[in-house]
């Protein structure tokens, strides 16, 4: 047999690595170059690579090409190889470049992906993620599915058989979604999806896999809408309706509050969701909506919206943005400050970010926001110190929910028959269980939702986020 040399893109990615701190793994010897080893071809499944959709090309991904402009040189040369059917050189030049950045969870996903290639017969799922419009969400919720991967890896995989994850990018749009949908749905291999992210391409994906009998878990989409969407259709995220009424509530019984403005986005499935929530319980329960603001129209004014809400008599902001006006929910946030507070402040999941609190400043301290997951509740404390491990840092909900769904699915594979049919029925089973997720328990109503509750937190002085101020949870 002849023996083949690496192909030059692999001496070139090697000093890349070395040059980026990668020489430290080498001289450690956790990693050896397999020289003087034959590199076997072996064939990958085939994805269609791109497939047409109008003007644009679907995007997916087992490890044979990357989606990230910013992907690393070590995932670059790592799919040249991948292409070739070179797991064996594929292998170590992904283990070194996660010796160097072991944040990077494409180059995690496409190493475990190749050993499970190598090791025969994988167990498939796809994520789909927002590469596109949104790359730093869709990082944070691959870091969830690729750690949940590497741990089966670590426990032998599934009856020997390890996980492949198939990566698709929908960009939020709703019609490349229920694209990627079909494409995913073709794939006979592929046993469930995690996505997608936004409410609105999960409710244009849904429309797909529902009738295919794919199952799909998302672990970010919290519209209520989802929720009659059919027997295939879960999450791992608690609904809008459990955060709207949780806010209303601590409006209402804690800060003693009744008249409120909301500042939403109507165009939005997740935003309107979350307003109707909140409107409904606050006003069933002795509250009063005064106003409400398109934050997405083209002339919002957040220093006279600010005014007239004050002027009516309102008491509460309620900020429901979506990420593409998180800002002007923010600018809220500052005239409210300049204003000397007049309002109390509080809000959906969006303004959980790093962002809010740099951009925010002082103007949100004091903010209450609903989230479905934070490290510093007792019961999620695990996994946060084991993806703090793994990651190099704080991981944040979205990572959270997004392992709860692949190992949702995984354990739904152990119940029954590695067949789309099997990890259905055994996802819609009353008494599925996974007893250990990142967030506690995961059980699933009948409808798909999650039973669990949201988490309150509010930002205070601190110094965990290195912005001065901290989402710290409420007792």
């Amino acid at each position: 047999m002849v023996v083949k040399s690496p192909p030059p893109i692999v001496y070139i990615v090697l000093g890349l690595l070395l040059l980026w701190g990668g020489h430290r793994a080498w001289r450690a010897g956790y990693v050896r170059w397999p020289q003087g080893i034959p590199l076997p071809q072996v064939s990958l499944p085939r994805l269609g690579g791109e497939v047409g959709v109008g003007s644009q090309d679907l995007l997916l991904t087992s490890g044979e090409r990357t989606l990230f402009a910013d992907s690393s040189p070590a995932a670059v040369a790592a799919a040249e190889l991948l292409r070739q059917g070179n797991l064996s050189a594929a292998i170590p030049v992904l283990e070194m470049g996660l010796q160097s950045n072991r944040n990077d969870p494409e180059a995690r996903i496409f190493l475990n992906n190749a050993r499970a290639q190598q090791q025969g017969s994988p167990l498939s799922l796809a994520v789909v993620v927002p590469i596109s419009s949104n790359p730093n969400r869709a990082k944070e919720t691959l870091r969830g599915v690729a750690q949940a991967q590497e741990e089966l890896f670590q426990q032998g995989g599934i009856g020997g058989r390890l996980l492949r994850v198939v990566i698709a990018d929908d960009g939020d749009n709703p019609e490349r979604a229920a694209a990627v949908a079909k494409a995913l749905v073709a794939q006979p291999e592929i046993l469930g999806v995690i996505g997608h992210n936004t409410s609105d391409a999960t409710l244009a994906a849904a429309e797909v896999y529902q009738p295919a009998g794919l199952a799909m878990i998302s672990s970010t989409s919290t519209s209520t809408r989802i929720s009659m969407l059919g027997d295939a259709i879960f999450r791992t995220v608690p609904s809008d309706q459990v955060a709207g009424t949780q806010l209303a509530r601590y409006a209402l019984s804690t800060l003693r509050l009744q008249r409120v403005a909301i500042f939403y986005n109507p165009n939005s499935a997740y935003s309107t969701s979350l307003r109707d929530a909140f409107a409904s319980t606050l006003t069933s329960e002795g509250g009063i909506v005064l106003a409400e603001f398109d934050l997405s129209a083209s002339d919002f004014n957040p220093q006279a919206s600010l005014q007239r809400a004050v002027g009516q008599g309102a008491q509460v902001a309620f900020l429901a943005p979506t990420a593409s006006v998180a800002e002007k929910a923010l600018a809220v946030a500052r005239e409210n400050a300049v204003a000397g507070k007049p309002l109390a402040l509080l809000g959906g999941d969006v303004l959980f970010s790093l962002a809010t609190l740099q951009e925010g400043g002082a103007a949100v301290e004091g903010l209450v926001v609903a989230v479905p997951w934070h490290p510093q509740v007792p019961r999620n404390r695990e996994f946060a110190q084991k993806a703090a491990q793994l990651w190099g840092g704080q991981v944040s909900w979205r990572t959270a929910l997004a392992y709860d769904a692949t190992r949702a699915f995984l354990r739904a594979i152990q119940q029954g028959s590695p067949s789309r049919s099997a990890v259905l029925a055994a996802l819609g089973d009353p008494n599925f269980r996974l007893p250990d997720g990142a967030s506690g328990e995961v059980r699933f109503l009948p409808s798909g939702d999650r039973n669990a509750p949201h988490v309150l937190v509010r930002v205070e002085p601190g110094n965990r986020s290195g912005t001065g101020y901290d989402f710290v949870p409420l007792p």
